[in-house]
């Protein structure tokens, strides 16, 4: 173990003398042959952030906050965790995300002011200014020791307890509501002048009663055998109309010409039109 710390010293002091690249270098070497080892995989990810590419950091430090207790970094080490991966989101411009961890970090250690100035730095970039500000102030009043302000220590304080006392009863802004469904939205209402006058609704007219049927009776009277027929008499009156029935081959028009022979088989008959 004291040869791996000695190892990982070596790293820090390239990165602390400005040999960015030499130090990546060494870590990465470090890394490859010892892949579980929480300190040297925090010590890449930070010359990684001092390089100047916070995207090669991110993958290890969210690793890192991973790690079950008593196999990542030691307890007095996770406010710095948190830190450096706030910061780190920040500068990938992921800022709800940033705020997120920040917020995390804040709960489990809350007196640890580097992540209190790092969320600082969040909310000012997610446009919380007068959140920002005023938790800068009481930041900046707990960090200074009395003596450096004077008598203007208690009327700063007073301020900021002022400024915090408005930000807490100003009212909140008003939400939008929530868009309607096209389903649910009532239709708007029609103004006096362009709605229709009451008798003017579209009536649909019902459809005409068909005419009374009439009925008409039809007797049918089979013809006389031929031996009883008079000659030049017509069986059924001075007028009738024949009435043919086709059959499904039959053509139109090819009637028995002769109108006193008898129809064949059921193919015609005569109706008498004579008055009574």
């Amino acid at each position: 173990m004291a040869v791996i710390t000695e190892l990982i010293e070596i790293g820090r002091q390239l990165k602390r003398a400005g040999k960015l690249q030499g130090a990546i270098e060494h870590f990465l070497q470090l890394h490859r042959t010892y892949p579980d080892n929480a300190r040297i995989s925090f010590e890449l990810a930070g010359a990684w952030r001092a390089f100047g590419v916070p995207e090669q950091a991110l993958p290890l430090y969210q690793a890192l906050l991973k790690l079950p207790s008593g196999q990542g970094l030691p307890p007095k080490d996770m406010p710095r965790l948190y830190t450096h991966l706030g910061a780190a989101l920040l500068e990938t411009r992921a800022v709800d995300r940033a705020l997120t961890v920040l917020e995390a970090g804040l709960q489990a250690h809350p007196s640890y002011r580097p992540l209190r100035a790092w969320r600082i730095i969040a909310l000012a970039r997610a446009d919380a200014t007068q959140e920002a500000l005023l938790q800068a102030l009481e930041l900046m009043l707990e960090s200074l020791a009395p003596s450096r302000w004077d008598i203007f220590e208690e009327e700063i304080a007073a301020i900021v307890r002022e400024m915090r006392a408005e930000a807490w009863d100003a009212p909140a802004a008003p939400q939008a509501e929530p868009p309607i469904a096209p389903e649910a939205k009532a239709p708007a209402a029609a103004p006096a002048s362009a709605m229709p006058p009451q008798a003017s609704t579209i009536a649909i007219a019902e459809p005409e009663a068909p005419a009374a049927e009439r009925e008409i009776e039809v007797r049918v009277k089979a013809p006389p055998p031929k031996s009883k027929r008079k000659a030049g008499k017509t069986q059924l009156g001075k007028k009738a109309v024949r009435i043919n029935i086709a059959g499904a081959g039959d053509k139109p028009g090819s009637a028995t010409a002769n109108e006193d022979e008898p129809p064949a088989a059921a193919s015609s008959f005569k109706i008498p039109v004579d008055d009574d």
